[in-house]
């Protein structure tokens, strides 16, 4: 695979401390310090909506949660919470939670002049 031809550079100054924090996260990476330092930069430029694998999951659940409390209090307003109908959200909850991420995500957005 051909390298990609890098003609930018990008330089900042930082304090001995946080070099020395860079330092360790960067060994446990395998990675020197300039190269985990480029990898975190592309690791937030690549990420999808400006969260981390970690931020990610979080939101995911979150998002989650607040679509079976949704959906859990229209059954109780509609006087339709059965164990068998909690169990079928429940089930769209737990196989859709990416989705229902990406609707929440959509959902913010649009909110904020960002959507299509």
């Amino acid at each position: 695979m051909p390298q990609t031809k890098k003609l930018k550079t990008i330089s900042y100054r930082i304090s001995q401390e946080l070099w020395m924090k860079i330092e360790r996260e960067a060994a446990k990476t395998g990675e020197t310090p300039h190269q985990w330092g480029r990898s975190a930069a592309l690791e937030k430029l690549n990420n999808e909506h400006g969260l981390s694998r970690n931020e990610r999951i979080l939101f995911e659940q979150f998002a989650r949660a607040q679509y079976l409390v949704t959906q859990g209090f229209q059954l109780l307003a509609d006087d339709n919470l059965t164990n068998e109908e909690w169990k079928k959200f429940r089930a769209i909850a737990n196989e859709r939670t990416s989705e229902i991420a990406e609707a929440a995500l959509a959902m913010h957005a649009k909110r904020n002049g960002q959507g299509a």
